[in-house]
């Protein structure tokens, strides 16, 4: 190689122009580098010590600024901070999601055990899997219960304390029947209201908020997921939600207006049947058994004293004489 030569001393290759040799530290002899080629200065005396200007492959002028590196910079460390949090929330959700899941897994598994203890000794009415209700409402010996699977305790259901009209005789038979609605919005519960099941009440709670609201009251039976009720001669129907499908409740019968009162009628009429049954006596009696006797009628709104004895004249008994043959 042309830059590479024998040390004179030590004979190993060392650097052409080396004044020292890097192996024996001896004095090689060589002769210096030669010193680089400068570029003379243009010759126009306006560029005279002033930077070439650099030109772009398309022999553009380059316009690369401080200003344009640093907002390139920014930009660059927003984009990755972006990622970052963008990357982070996604392993939130993913973490939350398998958290739910599992959540609303053990859920349905803490319903469904219950459910299956409940059956033994009571009715399941509703189950509840979402998080917002999350429970098991119940029939059991006459007493409404709900059940949460969050602290998986009971608390009896009492619809009198939301509407006082809403009566239950937990004495007698209680709560006789409860159903969901299709669209599991409500309950509707048949009760009994007096001591014998002689009166029931039919009243609709909402599943979420426990309102409750009478629908009717009378004899209540249930057959082909209608509700039928009977009470002073009216017969009204209701379906599962509740909703009237025919026939009037207890509130519009109360309502409607009254026949007035025929008493003085049947009075006229008595008096009537009672003048006849005298008239047919007296048509069967012997002339010489009638007694002409006078009648005084009293006023109604004159008081006669019992121990006063008022002068009223009598006609005397005239005895008729039978006809001689």
């Amino acid at each position: 190689m042309a830059n590479i030569s024998e040390c004179p001393s030590c004979g190993k290759m060392i650097y052409s122009h080396a004044a020292l040799c890097p192996y024996c530290k001896k004095k090689t002899g060589f002769p210096p580098a030669p010193e680089p080629e400068v570029a003379p200065e243009p010759k126009d005396e306006q560029h005279r010590g002033k930077p070439v200007k650099m030109l772009n492959p398309f022999g553009q002028q380059r316009k690369y600024k401080k200003a344009t590196i640093a907002k390139a910079a920014i930009i660059f460390l927003l984009a990755v901070v972006v990622l970052i949090l963008y990357i982070n929330v996604q392993r939130m959700n993913n973490r939350q999601l398998s958290i739910g899941t599992s959540f609303d897994h053990t859920t349905r598994e803490v319903i469904d055990s219950m459910a299956n203890e409940v059956l033994q000794t009571g009715l399941v009415v509703a189950k509840f899997y979402e998080r917002d209700r999350h429970s098991l409402v119940y029939l059991e010996e006459g007493h409404l219960y709900e059940f949460d699977a969050y602290t998986r305790d009971s608390k009896e259901i009492l619809p009198q304390e939301h509407n006082p009209a809403a009566i239950i005789d937990y004495t007698g038979s209680g709560i006789l029947q409860a159903n969901i609605s299709p669209d599991e919005s409500f309950i509707v519960i048949m009760a009994s209201r007096n001591p014998g099941n002689t009166e029931c009440g039919l009243y609709r709670m909402d599943a979420s908020t426990k309102a409750v609201t009478v629908i009717d009251r009378g004899k209540v039976t249930f057959e082909n997921n209608e509700y039928r009720v009977e009470s002073g001669g009216r017969t009204a129907r209701y379906n599962m939600e509740g909703t009237k499908l025919a026939g009037l409740t207890i509130e519009e019968a109360e309502a409607m207006p009254k026949p007035k009162p025929v008493e003085k009628r049947e009075e006229a009429s008595e008096e009537r049947r009672e003048e006849k049954k005298e008239e047919s006596m007296v048509e069967h009696l012997q002339p010489d058994q009638i007694d002409i006797v006078k009648k005084v009628v009293m006023p109604n709104d004159i008081k006669v004293d019992p121990k006063v004895v008022p002068d009223v004249p009598t006609v005397p008994t005239v005895p008729v004489q039978p006809k001689k043959k």
